[in-house]
Order: structure tokens, then C-alpha cells, then sequence
């Protein structure tokens, strides 16, 4: 019994601290969440957020703080942060927003942005808006961009490059 209470403890401290973030009837708030989609047994994503807000009616998770982490052969290739994002749970699309940077852990490419996509389905990520691409001294800016979300495979519209300063 001893042990069940202690575990019960921690969750009745946690609705007490929601309890001043009264959320409607189909809505549920999160805190330091994750969750991932698998295939055959194999992790595609993950997601971890500091908070959340699950619109059960709508199936729309809101989050404030992502990071995205995509998998090849269960090692990281690519992570995803940004201040805000919203996932369709039915759809397993993804918008993250302000200050999005994307980081392919192969080879230390760097892209940033103000709006992204993701689509499971499609298993690309994607924008209109302006982007910025650091891969060591060369920067890639252009207006719109897809790609796979390791950034192995990318098109870029309205692309310029230069070299940076050392």
C-alpha cells in the first residue's frame, strides 16, 4: 500500500499544478511528453515536448518546445527543434514554427527556417517560406524548399549560394 501511494503522489502533485490551467471537456493538457511512431519494430520518429495540449474532438496535439528526432537503423539522423508545433494525430502531419532548425547528424548540415512541414505519409519535410543552409563554409539561402527530413535529399526553389567567411 506504502507503495502505491508513493507512486500516486507524484500524479496527484501534477493535476494539482494543471488544476490552475483548467482546460475543457476533450482536452488535456501534457507536460514533458513524448511519443513515436515505429515501423516492423524500427522507430521512424520521436517527439519530446515541454507541453502540450491534446484536442481529442479535433486529434490535434499543440506543443511548445519540439524536438523531433528521425531514426535510420535506430540511430538518430536528423533532429528537429522549434519553439512551437501541432501534430494531426490521424493525418501524422506536423507543422513546427518560429525559430525551426534542422540538424543532420551525417554530415553537420544545418538548415533553419520560420515554418516547417512533416508528413509521415510522405516521409518529407517541407516550406515555402525563406531557408538558410550551413554545410561548413557554404551557405544556401533560398525561398522554399522539400527534402528527407535527414536532409539527405534536398530541392530548393529560388536558391543562392556563396562561401562564408572563414
Amino acid at each position: 500500500m506504502k507503495k502505491l501511494a508513493l507512486l500516486l503522489l507524484p500524479l496527484l502533485a501534477a493535476c494539482g499544478e494543471t488544476a490552475s490551467h483548467e482546460s475543457l471537456p476533450g482536452v488535456s493538457l501534457l507536460e514533458n511528453f513524448s511519443m513515436s511512431e515505429a515501423s516492423q519494430g524500427t522507430s521512424r520518429w520521436r517527439l519530446d515536448a515541454d507541453r502540450g495540449r491534446l484536442d481529442e474532438k479535433k486529434g490535434v496535439i499543440t506543443f511548445s518546445s519540439p524536438r523531433l528526432k528521425f531514426y535510420d537503423a535506430d540511430k538518430v539522423s536528423s533532429e528537429i527543434t522549434s519553439k512551437t508545433g501541432s501534430l494531426k494525430m490521424q493525418e501524422k502531419a506536423a507543422t513546427l514554427n518560429d525559430e525551426v532548425e534542422i540538424r543532420s547528424m551525417r554530415d553537420g548540415m544545418r538548415l533553419s527556417t520560420t515554418k516547417l512541414y512533416y508528413s509521415s505519409a510522405r516521409g518529407k519535410i517541407w516550406t515555402e517560406e525563406p531557408v538558410t543552409i550551413h554545410k561548413g563554409r557554404t551557405v544556401i539561402t533560398g525561398r522554399g524548399f522539400t527534402a528527407n527530413p535527414d536532409l539527405s535529399e534536398i530541392e530548393i526553389q529560388h536558391q543562392e549560394t556563396r562561401l562564408a567567411g572563414k
